[in-house]
């Protein structure tokens, strides 16, 4: 006959009712016969699910409860030996936790259970069969009340009506939760099986009257939050109470600062971290009580506290807020406990539907922050009026300037409150505090510092816009069609600085036409202001016509090797105006100066000149002060930047490619020069914008300064401007060092290297000297050992490659710039070219005649080199008669490179432009090359470097060796 898997619950002779599972056989349609514990013969053909039966059930055999609660070798033994404590408390719990997974499977399946009540009978019948009810059943607690007193007593619910458990025969599967068997079913009940115990025996509990009124306090109203009530004799209320939401700022248990939340129904207060139940009370009245009960409004409370979690806070433990750490780190400088306070002031519309209230030893300042400002404007500052209302107080925000600038958030109201600062605060206003000076309760703020008015929002803003806003005015007719379209903004912003009077540099990339642009508003000025004898159109005049102009004479410094360049251009675009040189042996040295300037509209002159003609010079009030190549004026304690910068004028202008080429600090001489104390002190200037930027790489310093220069630097490149320029082509060609050469380098590397690995940061700085002597004798001893060794007689692999490569493109035609930043080096392949008759043109500082020079490479075709030094060639020259460029020796600053091949790749340019650089393999000029692309990086936004050892830790200059 077919065999089958019977489960049986029956009762263990120590350990109570658990389940079993045997084979059995259907010996009739009623009956079945018992035969044994599965064996696995038998678990091989029967289900997963009955597979899993078994295994459950097997945890719970006396075997596995041996195995896991004794250390007794046999069942017997164990059986023998057990004890009830060890029952109660821990055998009795594991069966039990059993038994509920094993109910829940039986459900699933569908499955058929028996009750085993004679352990002696092999025979198991469909009258023992327990019908497990699917639904957990909820208990109902009966209390009638009456004359004699109150009682209570449990019935169970069914399809037919509620029933009484008196007198029932009942089986205790599991405590907690109930599992219990009556009239062969099987209830799963939320209550504890031991409530349900009186009830078998008695029909219910009788309370006297002496404990009614501790008996409904403690038992009754208990039971309303979990199970169904009836209630007879005694009157209950449903009740609709006003809901509040309420947020208590204060202390908790980790010391943090917390928004506590909490709910208010009447004056019934709810911690939320409760169950979501309904809420009961009693009160005792003439008639006996009366229980008054509301379902709480767990659709309001959970809208509450979405509102709070999905802007900002987090709840722990249900009723504790705090500033979430992870969306709000950055917002509020991880002090989450003023970030807190500072959350709740500026979510005022979020919270208009909560009560706060305050429970802190020091109360903050809760409620809107609001900012009501307005600025009044003399000729040289702005004077800017801030108001902080909060509440019932309003505080000039003068007063919180301090705490800006020192960082402190704290603010005593008269009240005693404490106003916590917003942390924006300290970023958006952090300039304005740094850059206004207080008077009388409100803000001045020189005019040059107008960029920073942008953070606050004033209610005359249109009258800052209107007043510095860029008006196009007239181009001079005749340079109307020279000028490109980015030359005219460029003349445009010219326009706008002298209509401001402000000082501003123009930083446009090489060969973009700064000093066309100069000359465009030059002309603009003094053509507009030239009375004239024979016409009244001052803007076009005749070279014949007299003139006189009503301004002062403009004054241009320049490079001495620019003087001539500077005279042919004003000569070529401005002829009308007058120029005068004032340079050379033979200038007029006078403090009348002025009567001879004032014949002319434009004196040109040399930094060396203004640096010894001070005296005289500082007698003249120019109209415009000029500086080309204005890095000759980078360092702020040089005779150079003291000389011009005690030269008088109305306006100033600065040009150069290059603002910055050594540090931030080029930065600030030359726009102090410009707009004196738009940067502050240098002092201030370190401490406020170098060091965070340099030091500790902070970028919103970083943000900060570029937003106060932006109004008074304008920078163009040649990718934006002039797309029909030819493309620009680099390559590093990298040259093997010939066998001898390599030799020298490197036994002279091992000495420097072993010498500088002593020195310390410190220490560097007492051997400069002997660090840079190091440093450029090992660059010239990979271009040529005999560079530095006068006895070599060998070879170079670098200097081979450089006459080969030129060699090549000599026979082709085409025109070459070779520079060097070593002069030395640059007449050694002189040398070269002489022995091969090769004609070539040279500019070094030592040059005498500069413009013979360039005149010999740009007008002969036979002329295919033309050697330069990097510092005597890098500005104010224009060779686009070349198309290849050789920088044969990198340089540390890679701008100084990039003015080097800018005298071929710019306007007028109609060949594309070939960039070879020459590096020795595996020496120090590598390291450069990955220097400078670091340097490069920086020098986009501010920093780039011409010396290695102003910038550069002695960790740094090992790497390059």
């Amino acid at each position: 006959m077919e065999e089958t898997l019977i489960i049986v619950l029956y009762k263990h002779r120590l350990f109570g009712w658990k389940f079993n599972s045997f084979v059995a056989q259907q010996i009739s349609p009623e009956n079945f016969q018992l035969l044994g514990a599965p064996d696995k013969s038998f678990i091989g053909k029967i289900s997963l699910e009955e597979k899993e039966l078994i295994a459950l059930i097997d945890q719970t055999s006396d075997r596995s409860l041996m195995r896991n609660y004794s250390r007794e070798k046999t069942t017997v033994d164990f059986l023998n030996k057990v004890t009830e404590d060890n029952i109660k408390k821990m055998i009795r719990p594991a069966i039990e936790i059993y038994a509920a997974k094993i109910v829940q499977l039986l459900i699933s399946m569908n499955y058929p259970l028996y009750l085993r009540d004679d352990l002696n009978s092999k025979l198991i019948s469909d009258a023992k069969k327990i019908e497990i009810l699917p639904h957990v059943e909820s208990p109902v607690f009966n209390f009638e009340k009456n004359e004699e007193g109150l009682r209570y007593f449990i019935t169970l619910p069914t399809v037919n009506g509620d029933i009484s458990l008196r007198g029932k025969e009942q089986v205790i599967l599991a405590e907690k939760p109930t599992l219990i068997v009556l009239e062969n079913k099987l209830y799963r009940m939320e209550i504890e099986a031991k409530k349900l115990t009186p009830f078998y025996k008695k029909e219910f509990i009788f309370v006297p009257p002496f404990s009614e009124k501790t008996y409904i306090k403690d038992f009754v109203l208990k039971t309303f939050f979990r199970y169904h009530v009836n209630v007879k004799g005694i009157d209950v209320v449903q009740v609709e109470p006003q809901i509040k939401a309420v947020l208590s700022v204060e202390k908790v248990w980790n010391g943090r600062l917390s928004a506590v939340l909490s709910f208010y129904y009447g004056e019934d207060w709810i911690n939320p971290a409760l169950s979501k139940v309904k809420e009961i009370w009693y009160e005792k009245n003439d008639s006996g009580y009366t229980i008054y009960w509301y379902e709480r409004n767990t659709e309001y409370e959970d809208r509450m506290i979405k509102m709070l979690t999905s802007n900002g806070l987090e709840l722990t433990d249900g009723c504790y807020l705090f500033l979430d750490r992870y969306s709000h780190a950055a917002d509020y400088g991880y002090n989450y406990d003023l970030g807190l306070v500072e959350w709740i002031n500026s979510h005022q519309d979020v919270l208009k539907d909560f009560e706060v209230i305050q429970n802190v030893d020091e109360p903050y300042y809760i409620g809107n922050v609001r900012l009501e400002s307005s600025f009044d404007m003399d000729i040289d500052w702005f004077e800017v009026k801030i108001n902080v209302v909060l509440g019932n107080y309003t505080v000039p925000f003068s007063r919180f300037r301090k705490n800006i600038l020192t960082g402190d958030r704290s603010y005593t109201l008269p009240d005693g409150s404490l106003f916590i600062l917003p942390e924006e605060w300290f970023s958006q206003y952090n300039e304005l505090a740094m850059h206004a000076e207080e008077h009388e309760e409100n803000l001045r703020l020189k005019k040059i510092h107008f960029n920073l008015l942008d953070t606050i929002k004033l209610k005359n803003n249109k009258r800052i816009n209107k007043i510095l806003s860029h008006e196009k005015v007239q181009i001079p007719v005749s340079l109307e069609k020279i000028l490109r379209p980015y030359q005219k903004e460029g003349f445009y912003w010219l326009t706008h600085l002298y209509q401001n009077h402000f000082g501003g540099c123009l930083a446009d990339d090489m060969g973009l036409g700064k000093t066309l642009q100069t000359i465009t508003l030059l002309q603009y000025l003094y053509a507009g202001s030239m009375s004239k004898k024979a016409t009244n159109n001052k803007a076009q005049l005749s070279l014949f016509e007299e003139f006189e102009s009503d301004l002062p004479a403009s004054l241009i410094v320049v490079p001495t090797s620019l003087l001539h360049n500077w005279h042919n251009e004003l000569s070529r675009f401005a002829p009308d105006l007058k120029i005068y040189i004032y340079a050379g042996a033979g200038r007029l040295r006078t403090k009348d100066i002025g009567k001879i300037f004032d014949h002319y509209q434009v004196i040109i002159t040399s930094y060396g000149v203004v640096r010894n003609d001070i005296d005289f010079l500082k007698t003249y009030e120019f109209h415009h002060l000029i500086l080309d190549e204005s890095q000759y004026i980078k360092n702020a304690d040089s005779q150079t930047y003291k000389a011009v910068k005690g030269l008088f004028s109305s306006y100033r202008l600065t040009l150069t490619g290059t603002p910055i080429e050594n540090s931030l600090s080029d930065l600030w001489s030359q726009l102090n020069f410009l707009n004196e104390g738009l940067l502050g002190t240098y002092d201030f200037f370190q401490k406020s914008y170098i060091r965070p930027i340099v030091k500790e790489e902070n970028k919103e310093r970083e943000l900060a300064l570029q937003r106060i220069i932006q109004p008074f630097l304008l920078r163009r490149t040649k990718e934006e401007v002039t797309p029909e320029l030819p493309p620009l082509t680099e390559q590093i060609i990298y040259c093997d060092m010939s066998e001898t050469q390599n030799d020298i380098y490197q036994k002279e590397k091992n000495i420097l290297r072993n010498r500088l690995f002593e020195l310390t940061n410190e220490s560097l700085e007492k051997n400069k000297f002997y660090a840079l002597q190091g440093l450029t004798k090992l660059r010239l001893l990979a271009n040529h050992p005999s560079l530095s060794l006068t006895d070599y007689q060998g070879d170079s692999g670098k200097y081979e490659q450089i006459i080969m490569f030129f060699e090549t493109l000599k026979s082709e035609g085409h025109k070459v710039l070779i520079f060097s930043s070593f002069v030395k080096h640059l007449k050694l392949l002189a040398k070269e070219f002489d022995k091969q008759s090769w004609k070539y043109a040279m500019l070094t500082g030592q040059t005498k005649n500069r413009e013979s020079e360039i005149r010999k490479f740009v007008e002969n075709k036979d002329i295919n080199c033309f050697f330069i030094s990097l510092k005597a060639g890098g500005t104010g020259l224009n060779l686009t008669e070349a198309d290849y460029v050789f920088i044969i020796d990198p340089w540390w600053n890679p701008a100084v490179e990039k003015q080097a091949l800018s005298r071929a790749h710019r306007i007028g340019q109609q060949k594309s432009v070939m960039v070879y650089r020459f590096i020795s393999s595996s020496t120090i000029e590598e390291n450069i090359i990955r220097l400078q692309q670091k340097k490069r990086e920086l020098s986009e936004t501010f920093i780039t470097s011409d010396n290695p050892l102003d910038v550069l830790t002695v960790e740094e200059i090992r790497k390059l060796l």
